[in-house]
């Protein structure tokens, strides 16, 4: 029996995501892969139980917002120079969990 297309998000397809989205630029300067632990975690557990069809970025962007927004102490000026990093990551993870992501091949 196959499983059903598109699967949906794991913990670890998330952190690979955050990882290489880097917002802050963080892993970039140096600091370990795990450096958006709490983030990913977070992100995860808000998006684990959505269907396929909610996972667009356009719903996804004002989680991440809300979770950097808590985790960085950011005020609307400074989640602002953030958001494209973030509206990126958000495209990502609904280009390969989304309605219309299709199988990845190697």
């Amino acid at each position: 029996m196959s499983k059903p297309w598109p699967p949906p998000p794991d913990l670890e397809s998330i952190q690979d995501l955050m990882r290489a989205a880097d917002p802050e630029g963080h892993i970039a300067e140096g600091a370990p892969a795990d450096e958006y632990e709490p983030e990913e975690e977070q992100l995860f557990a808000a998006i684990a139980h959505f269907p396929t069809a909610d996972l667009l970025a356009a719903r996804l962007l004002p989680i991440l917002e809300e979770i950097w927004r808590k985790s960085f102490n950011l005020d609307e000026t400074s989640l602002t120079s953030r958001r494209p990093a973030l509206e990126g990551l958000a495209q990502q993870i609904e280009h390969f969990f989304g309605p219309a992501a299709t199988p990845q091949v190697r």
